[in-house]
Order: C-alpha cells, then structure tokens, then sequence
C-alpha cells in the first residue's frame, strides 16, 4: 500500500537488520559480562566437581546446557569464533565461549537459569 509508512516483506535494508543483530547479540555479552562479576568465584583447584573454565574442544554441537544450580538452560546449536549459540527452546541467542564452565556433569554458565532468562528479555527488548 503506498503511503502506509511500512516496508513490503522482503524489501527490508539487510545492512540494517544485520547491525541490529550484532547490537541485540552485543547487549547480551555485555549484560552477561555483568553479571558473571557479581557471581562469586569458584575457586579453580582440581577438586571432584569442582567448575572450571570450559576449554575450546568442550563447547560442541549437541551439549546440554545448565545453571549453577544444575538446571537445564539449552543445547549448544551452534559454535562461532565469537561465541556459542545456545538453543533455549524458544529462542536461539550468542553468548561469549568465555561465560562456559564445567564441572563433572557437563557444561554451565555461572548465573541462575532465571538470570539467563532475565538477560535474554534485556537483550531482545533492546532492540
């Protein structure tokens, strides 16, 4: 309908959505880099289950994902040279290799599932 102020499907600026994506990803990391510095630290002796920083070759396609306290979080969908793609279920989001530990029973982040939740909002009603 000309003159209705909205873009025809698939006539949208690709650069534009492209940049609001990296932007809505970019929040999240910052967010998330936030609130790994309120969590306290795991102290990072070689004791049995204790969490330790997951390395490269841990983050693979197909790994089940929890919080601290063990709930289920996602599945790794996706690992990028600038972050894993986590698969909630509903949403598909990018968080930095570097907010991954793990510990006996597989790969964590080290904030509560409700957190993760609560950042993933923040992220996508950045934008």
């Amino acid at each position: 309908m000309p003159g209705s102020g909205s873009p025809l499907p698939g006539t949208g600026d690709s650069t534009k959505i492209s940049s609001g994506n990296r932007e809505s990803n970019a929040a999240y990391n910052q967010l998330v880099g936030a609130a790994d510095t309120t969590q306290p630290k795991k102290e990072s002796r070689s004791t049995k289950g204790a969490a330790v920083a997951a390395t490269a070759a841990d983050l693979t396609v197909g790994s089940a994902l929890r919080d601290v306290q063990g709930v289920h979080i996602g599945t790794v969908s996706q690992v990028d040279p600038d972050g894993v793609v986590v698969d909630t279920g509903t949403t598909k989001i990018k968080v930095p290799a570097s907010a991954f530990g793990k510990d006996s029973q597989g790969l964590m982040l080290g904030v509560t599932a409700a957190k993760f939740n609560e950042l993933v909002a923040k992220a996508h009603a950045a934008h």
